[in-house]
């Protein structure tokens, strides 16, 4: 398994491969965003893609994160994230996210992901601190 972040300028060769290992995780993005938006974000650096290859140089799973700037903290966000073999990728994945942030100053890292996420990421020292639900109005308040 080999972990890889991939250069905003080489997103174009090897997109057809990743779009549909991330098309699932828009289920939960509710029209924020489309596979369209998550490119464009991408190709201007705006939001960072990553890709799993396995033994035979395959792409199996794909995350994109970006940074974070609240007004006392700076954090790498977990974005979209879609894949197989979860459980062989995690360690390095998480290893190699926690170092991107320590090398760009961020103070740590955070993800929203469904419930089951808890069981893959505490044995790394992860808490669920809360659980992200929502509301969506059926029309925008003009006012």
């Amino acid at each position: 398994m080999q972990v890889s972040l991939v250069d905003h300028n080489y997103v174009s060769a090897i997109w057809n491969q990743v779009e549909p290992i991330l098309g699932k995780s828009l289920l939960t993005a509710h029209g924020r965003y489309t596979m369209k938006s998550i490119l464009r974000e991408i190709v201007n650096f705006e939001q960072h893609l990553w890709v799993v290859f396995d033994d035979d140089k395959k792409i199996i799973a794909a995350l994109t994160t970006r940074f974070v700037n609240y007004p006392d903290k700076r954090l790498l966000a977990g974005q979209f994230l879609g894949g197989e073999k979860i459980m062989q990728w995690r360690d390095p994945m998480l290893e190699t996210l926690e170092r991107w942030a320590k090398d760009n100053n961020c103070d740590g890292v955070e993800m929203t992901g469904r419930k089951g996420f808890a069981k893959v990421l505490a044995p790394h020292g992860w808490t669920p601190e809360y659980t992200v639900f929502e509301k969506m109005f059926k029309e925008k308040n003009n006012g």
